[in-house]
């Protein structure tokens, strides 16, 4: 547990000291379940957080339709919420939210893509609107028992979306470039039958 910590606390400081990693605001990669996609310093693109990136070596096999626990470390606090989605081949199926309902504030008159309820808007959602806080609490772990489909799958992909939703973000555009109101991580999986419990 001590360690941990200390692991925690010296990627904190490490990312303090790289302007390039200073965009991410939540890292799988800080908890103790998982080693995201890309690590916790690209996180600003979608699907994943990089732009038409490719599958790491760090591939997760689990059993179809098998249930695990995924973590993560919000260490810049928004208010907002969380969205987990699954891709059972690559991650070009993953779909931004249209629109939000903000936490920590109400929607602005006439602000567009807010107020309407846009959780699970594809079939790839397995989890939606999770972990919704109105505060900004630093270093705040998740966690969350994810129960994967049942299928199986070589290049199948999980993937993690932090939505924040403070007056500073305000308007929510999901079409927007380099937008900073939504970050990406991917965790890269294999379901296989044959290969039940075998984790990294």
């Amino acid at each position: 547990m001590h360690l941990r910590l200390g692991i925690s606390a010296l990627l904190l400081i490490m990312l303090g000291m790289y302007p390039a990693s200073a965009s991410a605001h939540f890292s799988v990669d800080m908890s103790d379940t998982h080693v995201s996609r890309y690590g916790p310093g690209e996180i600003k693109n979608a699907p994943c957080g990089r732009p038409d990136g490719t599958r790491s070596d760090n591939v997760y096999t689990y059993s179809p339709g098998e249930t695990i626990n995924v973590s993560w470390i919000e260490y810049v606090g928004h208010p907002g919420y969380y969205r987990i989605a699954f891709d059972n081949d690559g991650d070009d199926g993953f779909v931004n939210p249209a629109s939000i309902i903000p936490a920590g504030r109400t929607c602005s008159a006439g602000e567009p893509n807010c107020g309407k309820d846009d959780f699970h808007n594809n079939d790839t959602v397995l989890i939606d609107d999770f972990g919704r806080h109105d505060d900004s609490p630093h270093g705040k772990r998740y966690s969350v028992d994810v129960k994967l489909p049942d299928v199986e799958c070589d290049n199948c992909t999980l993937q993690i979306i932090q939505l924040m939703t403070e007056q500073g973000k305000a308007p929510y555009d999901p079409s927007a470039q380099d937008a900073d109101d939504l970050y990406y991580q991917c965790i890269d999986l294999r379901l296989s039958s044959e290969s039940a419990g075998a984790g990294a």
